[in-house]
């Protein structure tokens, strides 16, 4: 494994982190505020790195979706938010989509090698 795929897990962490800190500092002073802020350009700094080797495609997915379900994870360990039968079928097809399109992105088809006639007369 890359270590590129250590900065986008950790990028996803950071993420995580940063929307739970969004949600509790909703009544805070003005200045605690700032810190999802700065905790977003983290995670944002930390994907750039992981950016650099895998695919843009990939690495948003993976980076997206796996922070939609550590957040819905997050909000009901921490908020009490509900995890219905509806939002875990969800959040397995979310987790889907993200293999499918990680196992669908690759190399390209080994082009067809194209047959070269003989120059000359036709029989």
């Amino acid at each position: 494994m890359s270590s590129h795929w250590f900065f986008l897990l950790a990028a996803i962490a950071v993420e995580i982190v940063a929307t739970a800190a969004l949600k509790s500092v909703v009544s805070a002073p003005w200045l605690v505020a700032f810190l999802p802020l700065a905790l977003i350009g983290l995670s944002f700094a930390l994907l750039s790195i992981a950016l650099r080797v895998i695919p843009l495609a990939v690495a948003y997915a993976v980076w997206e979706g796996l922070g939609i379900v550590g957040i819905a994870i997050i909000g009901h360990l921490l908020f009490g938010e509900h995890l219905t039968p509806e939002r875990v079928v969800a959040l397995a097809a979310i987790l889907a989509g993200i293999l499918l399109l990680e196992r669908g992105v690759g190399e390209a088809p080994a082009a067809k090698p194209r047959v070269e006639l003989p120059k000359g007369r036709l029989a």
